[in-house]
């Protein structure tokens, strides 16, 4: 208590009453700290701290990015094409959904199906489990097993030391991604260099873009004196970029990316045009 009562996270209760406060008042607000505390324990919990789950990790050849939704469960988004059986999962997918914590530790939550013949996903999705496990030699993986799209009567389980049971196809292993470098302007976009005369000897040039390390770039634009002159999606962001029909003399080129991970990524760069030597 201090001088002007009691506080709590949600309510303060004044203090019985000094000359100011009569008894009606300090019951009126006992009662409005009581309604408040209720109040406050039916709010969700928020983590103070991301998930052991939460990361990359490597799936049939490709890579998933696990991260947490605001509704309390996970996502696993492809950020490395991967492929099952004859199907790709395309970067950018929500491949894993509703991945919730359960209280022997491991997740349960949906998986992705598709249809092989035409391949296309399949408009239900399957129930899955995962859980962290460690192998002899301390290494972390993760282990993923699903039931079939069409078993929705199915949940599949993975024991404490491991052991799947009520799946339909085997389970995975996962390995987690090495994280590295944070994603930068100056590691992201690779614009050309002005050389030893500092300029650009034509009005065009080629930009690239690096995938960044546990995430992969959705879209981007590119700008020249602030008008947008190219639109990328994901398909054209990762492949090189024509700038063409750049200004005379001094301009700015603006390149704004953003990536599957809901990350933005941007900065500018001055150019100078050579002027032609007599």
């Amino acid at each position: 208590m201090d001088s002007d009562g009691i506080h709590s996270g949600c309510c303060r209760v004044v203090s019985l009453p000094e000359r100011t406060y009569g008894l009606r008042m300090f019951i009126r607000s006992v009662l409005t700290c009581a309604a408040a505390t209720l109040a406050c324990a039916a709010m969700p919990m928020v983590a103070s701290a991301a998930a052991p789950i939460e990361g990359s990790w490597t799936y049939s050849g490709g890579q998933v990015a696990v991260k947490a939704g605001t509704d309390g469960t996970l996502t696993g988004i492809v950020i490395r094409e991967t492929r099952l059986t004859e199907c790709l999962h395309p970067v950018g997918e929500p491949m894993w959904t509703k991945m919730a914590l359960q209280p022997d530790g491991q997740y349960f939550g949906s998986h992705q199906w598709y249809n092989e013949t035409p391949c296309a996903p399949t408009p239900t999705l399957g129930n899955s489990a995962w859980r962290l496990l460690t192998r002899p030699d301390g290494q972390v993986f993760l282990r993923f097993c699903s039931a079939s799209h069409l078993r929705p009567d199915r949940q599949p389980s993975i024991a404490q030391d491991g052991t799947p049971s009520n799946f339909g196809r085997p389970c995975f292993d996962s390995e987690p991604v090495p994280v590295g470098k944070k994603p930068t302007f100056a590691n992201t976009v690779v614009l050309p260099a002005q050389g030893k005369r500092k300029c650009l000897p034509r009005r065009s040039f080629v930009l690239r873009m690096n995938e960044p390390a546990g995430d992969a770039l959705a879209s981007g634009t590119v700008a020249v004196n602030g008008k947008v002159v190219k639109r990328l999606t994901r398909a054209e962001i990762t492949q090189p970029v024509n700038i063409t029909r750049l200004p005379r003399g001094r301009y700015k080129v603006r390149v704004v990316t953003t990536t599957v991970l809901g990350k933005t990524i941007k900065g500018t760069r001055a150019y100078l045009t050579c002027s032609k030597r007599a």
